[in-house]
């Protein structure tokens, strides 16, 4: 595929000097060694909207369309050029279309068009698209003991559909089903309460059983416990979390049947799943020992949990200032000076019987090593913040899944040797003396209703905020400008559907030329491409 490309102009910056060397190789079809280039162009300056769109041709070229349309969108949200903008979402198009996401495509270059009229590449991708594209009926087959609702009547291939579910008192839904139409035997994969429209048309209903009441014992000392649900069905999954007061944290949850305090149901960790009766759920409280970090300088030391128990795992993360790696580290007993616990090569330690004071030093960086992502996982894909990084050095992971999959485990591992591996702490992982890459595992989710669904993603939310703020104050900056720049993008990118029909309607002759054009070649297996590559 041909993409445009960014301009560089010669320069003396060492960025720009990245860049071109990156354009070499990407000549040569050296694609890998290319996009390591752009990333160190960006590393040296971020907001350099050329590497950026750069790396997004490179990602391309390997066939990594999430990471690329990524890449392409982060152009468009720090670029101040029509241009650049207009072609970089141009080929956010390109992304979706060589998955076969019509539906969405269509939509970016009708984005594209109305950034750039005269974008004929667009204009033809766009019709290329509108071909592919089957309108079919969704009907809703309201089941017992509840209502359900769609968020359209008919849709195009492509298009998410939103399901939403109402029981009757007492009833909770248990799952959505969609089908086949013409043949209900054939399923369409739910994506927790929605899914992407097939080309025929659906039926949809759902199944809904009695809820059974989840209560919070009363007078709990010295803490509070809390349930991600008050009502759930059988075989559903219940999240807990308990909050200590000042200086407790909790020591064990516990579940028993309503009446029957004896009759407990199996607790693992903060999770349980619902039994076919009304629970109650309880907590003991205990005194919470304190991890301390101490000051450092040329990085920073944070970890996983600031409050503790004898004999638990407390992760330390590492965050070297660029130019530097970690020289030594050690807890030590606020209670003892020469009582000291071990620290592994994975930055963990187990908790002391009293408060404790994690130091540590830095020295200059002699060693990278790389941080690769597998591009082969199925179901969604992992991101990474670094593409190398220094022994012990602690690496953020990220992932992306699939509509219709669930992610499960970060798989980590040697380049060139899957049978060593390397521990993941949560959504990090403590850097080895070896090169590594990334991978995950995705699992095809199940449905469940919009409530649940939204619960479950608060609680995880929950738990990556609370290793996310062990980080220093600046990289949470960074993250909360990136996540207000992709808001405001998508806003920017909207597109009323009045302003869609004026702009076909004023290019309705063109179209009907590039129609004729498609017509006459039998719609191409491949869309139009721009042919002129401006570095």
């Amino acid at each position: 595929m041909i993409l445009a490309f960014a301009f560089v102009s010669a320069s003396a910056q060492s960025d720009e000097k990245l860049i071109r060397k990156g354009n070499r190789q990407y000549k040569k079809s050296n694609f890998t060694e290319a996009e390591v280039d752009y990333k160190k162009a960006l590393e040296t300056r971020p907001n350099n909207a050329n590497a950026q769109f750069n790396l997004g041709d490179a990602l391309f070229a390997q066939q990594n369309y999430d990471a690329a349309f990524e890449a392409f969108q982060k152009v468009v949200e720090m670029s101040p050029d029509a241009k650049l903008k207009s072609n970089a979402v141009y080929n956010m198009g390109n992304c979706l279309l060589e998955q076969g996401k019509y539906y969405d495509a269509f939509n970016i270059y009708k984005v594209s068009l109305k950034l750039n009229p005269d974008n004929a590449n667009a204009l033809y991708n766009l019709e290329y698209c509108r071909a592919h594209l089957v309108k079919s009926k969704i009907h809703v087959v309201q089941p017992e003991h509840g209502k359900v609702e769609a968020s359209e009547t008919e849709a195009f291939n492509g298009q998410r559909i939103t399901l939403s579910a109402k029981g009757e008192t007492d009833y909770a839904l248990s799952s959505y089903k969609v089908v086949r139409a013409d043949n209900q035997s054939v399923e369409v994969q739910m994506n927790g309460n929605s899914f992407e429209m097939p080309k025929f048309d659906v039926l949809v209903t759902a199944e809904f059983k009695l809820a059974h009441k989840i209560e919070i014992e009363k007078n709990i000392k010295n803490g509070t416990v809390r349930a991600d649900k008050t009502k759930a069905v059988e075989g559903q999954q219940v999240v807990l979390k308990g909050i200590g007061e000042k200086g407790y944290m909790v020591d064990k949850f516990t579940v028993y049947k309503s009446g029957s305090r004896n009759d407990t149901v199996p607790v693992n960790d903060t999770v349980f799943q619902m039994p076919d009766f009304d629970v109650t759920v309880t907590a003991t409280f205990r005194s919470a020992l304190k991890v301390s970090v101490d000051t450092v300088s040329n990085g920073t030391i944070s970890v996983t949990d600031s409050l503790a128990k004898p004999g638990q795992n407390i992760g330390i993360i590492v965050k070297p200032d660029k130019g530097f790696q970690l020289g030594d580290l050690r807890v030590v007993s606020d209670k003892d000076a020469t009582e000291s616990a071990p620290v592994s090569d994975d930055n963990v330690f187990q908790m002391l019987n009293s408060d404790v004071t994690v130091k540590a030093t830095f020295v200059e960086a002699t060693d990278y090593y790389k941080v690769e992502a597998d591009t082969t996982i199925e179901g969604g894909h992992v991101l990474l913040n670094v593409s190398q990084a220094t022994r012990r050095e602690t690496v953020a992971l990220r992932n992306a899944p699939e509509p219709g999959y669930q992610f499960k485990e970060y798989v980590i591992h040697q380049v060139g040797d899957t049978s060593i591996k390397v521990q993941p702490l949560g959504n990090f992982f403590t850097m080895p003396d070896f090169d590594v890459e990334v991978s995950a595992i995705f699992e095809k989710s199940e449905g469940e209703d919009q409530q649940q669904q939204q619960q479950n993603q608060d609680q995880q939310q929950d738990q990556q905020d609370q290793q996310e703020q062990q980080q220093d104050q600046q990289n949470q900056q960074n993250q909360d400008q990136q996540q207000n720049q992709q808001q405001q993008q998508q806003q920017n990118q909207e597109m009323s559907k009045e302003d869609a029909q004026r702009m076909l309607d004023a290019l309705e002759n063109q179209e009907k030329q590039t129609m004729e054009k498609v017509n006459e070649q039998k719609v191409r297996q491949q869309p139009k491409k721009k042919s002129d590559k401006d570095w």
